[in-house]
């Protein structure tokens, strides 16, 4: 079916309702609008890779060097176990969790926050960006963060009439500010989810995952979760960890720019 350029996935009930059992319709793309054609669908998830290839972690796009706090690996493996569900390939697996990469990850102690999550390039004119024609949408895995903390900062949004866009025009930015996370490139029902934000002496510590859903779509696009939060006293810096398969976490800061994890060396 014929998606629009961002879908906004629900992950309370709409998780349930869409990526477990929705999830099997084939995504169209290959229109510059943040997917490929993906046109097929996958009956189980994707095998995580053992954690003995993790990439190599490159500097970002411009060149400039990592913007992670001392002692913050880009990769690193989760601090806490993680029990991987049995898939049956069905399209309803009561049993399967699609955030059992966070069921064991401390929820606490956590900024008050809401998010949602979406399909597809948020941004006009940074972040991920999807080129027409490109099925890599880049080298390897990539990442990108940044805080969004006034008023004007919602005109860095792309069209200013869906959801997302008015998810965070209704931020009240005295009390509180956006994270955006945006990952890429694959099937849209893997999507990052937030489940605690930190403060720290500058600013925020975020932590999450990846949903992994028992069946995923074969799509091709940029995931993106967006989290609203109380603001803590200073913010001037964010960090992102993300854990990405039972043994691989990314760390990723806001304000360092597009990331890439290179998986091919």
């Amino acid at each position: 079916m014929n998606r629009t350029r961002r879908e906004t996935l629900g992950l309370v009930g709409g998780l349930a309702a869409t990526v477990l059992g929705g999830c099997l319709a084939p995504e169209a793309g290959g229109d510059g609008t943040g997917g490929s054609d993906g046109g097929t669908t996958t009956p189980t998830h994707p095998t995580p890779r053992n954690g003995t290839d993790q990439g190599t972690p490159t500097d970002t796009e411009n060149g400039t060097p990592s913007g992670l706090p001392d002692g913050v690996e880009r990769v690193d493996a989760p601090p806490y176990d993680i029990e991987e569900p049995v898939c049956s390939g069905e399209e309803k697996n009561e049993d399967y969790d699609p955030l059992y990469l966070c069921a064991n990850m401390p929820a606490e102690p956590s900024l008050a926050f809401d998010q949602r999550p979406a399909r597809g390039t948020v941004f006009r004119d940074e972040g991920l960006q999807f080129s027409p024609g490109d099925d890599s949408g880049g080298n390897g895995n990539q990442l990108y963060a940044t805080l969004l903390t006034g008023p004007d900062d919602v005109d860095r949004l792309e069209d200013d009439g869906d959801e997302l866009h008015a998810f965070v025009s209704e931020t009240d930015f005295e009390r509180q500010a956006v994270l955006v996370v945006q990952t890429g490139w694959g099937s849209g029902s893997i999507l990052p989810h937030l489940k605690r934000i930190e403060t720290t002496d500058t600013g925020i510590h975020a932590f999450g995952c990846y949903t992994r859903p028992c069946v995923y779509t074969a799509d091709y696009t940029a995931r993106t979760t967006v989290a609203r939060f109380d603001r803590p006293d200073a913010l001037d810096s964010g960090v992102v960890s993300l854990t990405v398969d039972p043994s691989t976490r990314y760390n990723v800061a806001t304000g360092e720019g597009v990331v890439t994890i290179d998986q091919s060396s």
